[in-house]
């Protein structure tokens, strides 16, 4: 241990660490006028690059005093570091912001405990080459909403729970740091909390102190980590089921019940994991202790901070029925933030631009390690199916980026996160694999965690590890995927000879965007043979050019069908040609296709390629819908079922009028009713169920949805959670049902729980009148600091069934004002709100009048780039279903 540690922690026993600050801010003569640096708010690239250029070997000491139902944490630092020799002489700005400072020394000397856009000046006069020293005294603020550390009050036994989220740069709201990735530091932690709490650090408490009716806990030191990865949790959490040698799972003790069947499955997955990874990698789990704590009303699905994963509780403790794949999302949530500790918390990108290196690399790891772990769970077919549309659908939108994103400044790292980093990123490493071979990847990766341990790196790094280790030119095929925004749309043209031998096969492919980009690609073409029964072929192509001639397949038999992205190796739109398409409509049922021929993932992204026809307003909306109404009976893939639904309910409800949707809802309804009262899975039942609460418009269905909810009406096998039933309400509600205030009244009795009351007040967003959407938009448009503010999970909850697909002409008003409170949500809300609140408003929209509103608001002049892409991105389906309507006005 190290001396100022040991002094450190000895001065806080004592409690002179505050009287020592207090006398020297007395005497603060110390230069007679103070530096008044000039600095913009959040932390620029070139202060980023000038910090970490001075400073090294940083070590923080920080105690929190944590009370019950405070607003705010009053906190104790001492942050040593290192000033580099030739640095030169000038002021060094220190972050911190949305609190604030009574008392600061540097190298014992007072300072004006002043801020300046976000950051204490430390002035040059007082900075030593070599070490210096700070010691600071400050309050920060604890909330509900808006703050980084949140307060969650748990209704259901009047608890209160406290954790800290930090990414991408808010550790500088809770306690003055440099707060930017490369400057990575040790952490000492010693939290001052109410005796019965228990709180959770980065590493495992070395020591407690009982004072009075609060309790000192210090934590061992952390290894080297970003700001952002440090984090503490602190509350009446429960260990729901601990077992030497696997990771330690909490939970707020309300729900320790509910927590005590799933543990066990989340604790073999992740040691399991832990295990392949470390082998994969041949690079031991970096940190001393992994614990997992399931955060309430969390807004990511988890939060990799070293050592310390916070999940969303509702990730892992289902509030609705759950089917294998909702098991299967899990699974993956939980390797995503266990590769984490690796890519993002071992080797950290040095800036955020390159979130790609910790997000993409993740998602990936989580299906590559899955698919060995779990071989039966077809985790590559599931890619395809959960990874690759939501890549595509942003990719297709003038409000895509590149991979690698310029972030000039922290302040707008919250840009950065979407589909691209977390779905387009995972969708070309799998290609890049498919590339180099298996052995040349992992090596790459190898090579890449142990040149830069417990450091940064930025993404050549790692394409220079992928270069040694495959001797591939791998630097021309980054520039294309990382540097690149969009993607290709691949086409297949063939012909054959009248002796049924084909003479050319020829793929083509152009920029789903105007920017006229070519990609490099890696593909396998697939050859079928459904009539004549012959195996099928299947031949690889690499090729960069506009079009290439395949002469491979020159002489095969003529195919009924070509599909050029077998295995879902390449990015990129890959459609079906005329003949193809009408060959797949003839035999994609259930059972038609023979099994040697179409394995599950062919199948699924022949359906996807249909889909795909509609999408672009190729194929009618209608033919697609009697497709799946035609298959649906017979289905037997629980996911393929969710995926068809889901589409044919997007199609009626979105891309089709009135007039012509109701028969086929109708016809619709009766189906997945049936398959919910009858199908052989359990999984299949609750994917009907699910499909008939978002399809139900008629009289018939309400009556099943009525039926579910009074008890007269079952799904065999399932018994129904809380949030399935609320939903049935949510859709009695948003059709106008007249029963429907009744059984809002008889569900808020049932269900009195906190979730309960959340689900409560967001299911009446969907009453039909303009009192109830004036009186909600108030609501969203508060400040997360004022008293009368939601929880930002319930606004969250609300904003679908405020939006209700069917009530466009009363929600149209308030598109204009929506996208004028952009601006506020990306400073005050975190990182997905703004996509959810965009995804919610635009998503309720279908005529050209909502997006002419948007395109009124797109064209002013002065716009946030960064908010301008972002209402593009989700703008893009608006105009679709205009488009789609246009043409297809059936």
């Amino acid at each position: 241990m190290r001396v100022w540690q040991r002094l450190w922690r000895r001065a806080w026993r004592l409690g002179v660490i505050g009287v020592t600050i207090g006398l020297s801010v007395s005497s603060a003569s110390a230069f007679a006028e103070p530096a008044k640096a000039k600095v913009d708010s959040g932390i620029t690239r070139a202060l980023a690059v000038e910090r970490a250029g001075r400073v090294s070997d940083l070590h923080y000491a920080l105690r929190f005093k944590l009370r019950a139902h405070a607003e705010s944490m009053h906190g104790e630092e001492v942050l040593l570091f290192t000033l580099r020799s030739g640095a030169g002489q000038a002021d060094l700005p220190l972050d911190y912001r949305d609190g604030t400072i009574s008392s600061a020394t540097l190298n014992g000397v007072a300072l004006e405990p002043l801020l300046t856009n976000g950051h204490l000046i430390l002035p040059a006069q007082l900075l030593h080459v070599g070490e210096n020293k700070l010691g600071v005294s400050f309050t920060s603020r604890v909330a509900t909403a808006g703050a980084a550390i949140t307060r969650y009050d748990d209704k259901d036994d009047g608890s209160e729970y406290l954790y800290s989220l930090f990414v991408p740069m808010d550790a500088s709201m809770a306690f003055p740091c440099f707060d930017q990735p490369d400057m990575k530091a040790r952490f000492s932690l010693a939290l001052d909390a109410p005796s019965e709490w228990k709180v959770i650090g980065n590493t495992a408490p070395e020591s407690t102190e009982r004072n009075g009716t609060s309790t000192v806990t210090r934590f061992a030191e952390t290894k080297p980590i970003s700001t952002y990865l440090f984090a503490f949790a602190a509350g009446p959490w429960v260990n729901v089921h601990p077992i030497a040698g696997m990771p330690d799972v909490y939970v707020r003790r309300s729900q320790l019940k509910r927590a005590e069947p799933e543990a066990p499955q989340l604790q073999e997955i992740t040691t399991r994991g832990m295990k392949w990874l470390a082998d994969y990698f041949q690079q031991p789990f970096p940190f001393p202790k992994y614990d997992i704590v399931l955060i309430p009303g969390f807004p990511f699905g988890g939060m990799e901070h070293a050592g310390e994963t916070f999940l969303r509780e509702d990730s892992v403790l289902f509030r609705t029925a759950p089917t294998e794949s909702d098991r299967f999302q899990r699974n993956i949530l939980t390797l995503h933030e266990l590769t984490h500790q690796w890519f993002g918390d071992l080797v950290t990108m040095r800036w955020f631009d390159d979130l790609w290196l910790k997000e993409g690399f993740a998602q990936y790891m989580a299906y590559r390690s899955l698919d060995s772990l779990e071989p039966k769970a077809q985790a590559w077919k599931h890619f395809y199916e959960d990874i690759k549309p939501q890549a595509y659908g942003i990719d297709e939108t003038e409000g895509t980026t590149p991979i690698f994103q310029n972030i000039p400044n922290l302040k707008d790292a919250k840009s950065a996160y979407g589909a691209i980093v977390y779905q387009k990123a995972p969708a070309i490493l799998k290609q890049l694999e498919f590339q180099l071979g298996a052995d040349a990847f992992r090596n790459g990766l190898r090579i890449y965690l142990k040149e830069h341990a417990y450091a940064n790196a930025q993404w050549s790094d790692l394409i220079g590890a992928f270069q040694t280790a495959s001797g591939q030119d791998v630097r021309t095929w980054a520039d294309a995927w990382v540097l690149r925004r969009g993607m290709p749309e691949v086409n297949v043209n063939y012909r054959c000879d009248a002796q049924g031998k084909l003479t050319e096969l020829r793929l083509t492919q152009k920029d789903a965007l105007p920017d006229g980009y070519l990609w490099p690609i890696s593909n396998e073409v697939w050859l079928g043979y459904g009539k004549s029964g012959r195996a099928s072929v299947r031949h690889r192509v690499n090729w960069s050019t506009a079009e290439i001639v395949v002469p491979e397949v020159v002489g095969e038999e003529c195919p009924d069908e070509v599909f050029a992205n077998y295995g879902d190796q390449a990015y990129g739109r890959f459609l079906l040609d005329e003949k193809s398409q009408a060959f797949v409509r003839q035999t994609i049922l259930a059972g038609a296709l023979r099994t040697e021929d179409t394995d599950p993932l062919l199948r699924s992204q022949l359906w996807g390629a249909l889909w795909d026809g509609v999408h672009v307003a190729q194929s009618p909306p209608r033919a697609y819908v009697e497709l799946v109404l035609a298959n649906l009976p017979q289905e037997q893939d629980e996911t393929l079922a969710r995926i068809q639904g889901g589409h044919a309910t997007t199609a009626v409800q979105r891309y089709m009028s009135a007039q012509a949707r109701s028969p086929l809802a109708m016809r619709m309804e009766a189906i997945v009713t049936h398959r919910m009262l009858s199908a052989q899975t359990t999984g299949l039942r609750i994917v009907s169920f699910r499909t008939l609460t978002a399809v139900t418009e008629t009289d018939a269905g309400r009556a099943t949805l009525k039926g579910l909810l009074a008890g007269k009406v079952s799904v065999p096998g399932v018994e129904l959670r809380p949030l399935d039933r609320w939903n049935l309400v949510e859709k009695l509600i948003l059709l106008n049902d007249p029963e429907a205030a009744s059984f809002f009244a008889a569900e808020s009795k049932r269900d009195q729980t906190g979730d309960g009351q959340k689900y409560a007040w967001a299911v009446q967003a969907a009453v039909p009148d303009s009192a109830t959407k004036d009186r909600y938009f108030a609501q969203y448009t508060l400040a997360p600091t004022s008293a009368e503010a939601k929880p930002e999970d319930w606004l969250t909850q609300s904003l679908r069934p405020f939006n209700a697909w069917n009530q466009s002409d009363l929600t149209e008003p308030f598109l204009g004002r929506a996208l004028d409170q952009l601006p506020k949500i990306k400073r005050d809300r975190k990182i997905f709100f703004l996509g959810a609140w965009l995804g919610a408003f635009l998503g309720g929209q279908v005529s050209p009048d909502a997006d002419a509103v948007v395109r009124h608001w797109l064209s002013q002049p002065d716009i946030d780039p960064d908010l301008r892409l972002k209402v593009l991105e989700n703008a893009d389906e608006l105009e679709r279903t205009v488009r789609i309507r246009q043409r297809f006005p059936e």
